[in-house]
């Protein structure tokens, strides 16, 4: 990636290669925790989820929908808001 961080840019093909990202130690180590927990091969692919899941909430936002955790026992509910 070149020229800096730019959220206008347009969004490169899903055959973009690899890049590097900088995070803290203790970032990492639930990144991988994340990993082993979820069966994720790789770190990589706990933060390709998690963008999904950002993504997915921005959208539903967007059309004006919610996206709740609700508890079965109490049925209270959370809005989830990233």
């Amino acid at each position: 990636m070149t020229g800096g961080f730019d959220p206008k840019a347009e969004r490169g093909a899903p055959e973009t290669g690899p890049v590097a990202v900088e995070i803290p130690g203790r970032t990492a180590m639930l990144l991988v925790t994340l990993a082993k927990e979820i069966g994720a091969r790789t770190p990589g692919q706990v933060v390709a989820e998690a963008l999904g899941l950002l993504q997915t909430v921005r959208e539903a936002r967007k059309r004006g929908q919610r996206i709740v955790l609700r508890d079965p026992r109490t049925g209270h509910e959370v809005d989830l808001a990233l």
